[in-house]
């Protein structure tokens, strides 16, 4: 299994987010960033899996910052998958559209993250 990259502004959901994958996915190391342009630079350094975004953070957007991870990577590009209070149907249909590799609505359950990342993780 590959590290996973947590991209939340919200230091609260990030850290709770962070231990809860620990738990369910011991044999990953689990990265956290605040930031979309500290992601960016975390995805450079240790080429995550997957990516569980915020689609709404402060500087670089969600969709955005999708574009740019997938400009960047040589070879293949970690699995992306949104985290959002916004599960309007638009917002659902631009991430299918860039490509997302999942949705998932705040808060995601215990359940749900390891239903949708266990398979991405073992790819």
């Amino acid at each position: 299994m590959g590290p996973i990259l947590v991209v939340e502004d919200d230091s609260d959901t990030r850290h709770a987010l962070g231990e809860l994958l620990t738990v369910l996915f011991p044999g990953s190391r689990v990265l956290m960033a605040e930031s979309g342009e500290a992601a960016l630079e975390l995805i450079r350094r240790t080429r995550p899996r997957v990516v569980i975004l915020d689609l709404h953070l402060g500087g670089i957007q969600g969709f955005d910052f999708a574009s740019r991870v997938a400009a960047m990577s040589a070879g293949r590009p970690p699995a992306i998958v949104a985290l959002t209070g916004d599960a309007s149907p638009d917002t659902v249909g631009r991430a299918e559209a860039a490509g997302f590799a999942a949705f998932l609505r705040k808060p995601a359950d215990a359940d749900t993250l390891e239903t949708v990342l266990r398979p991405i993780l073992e790819d």
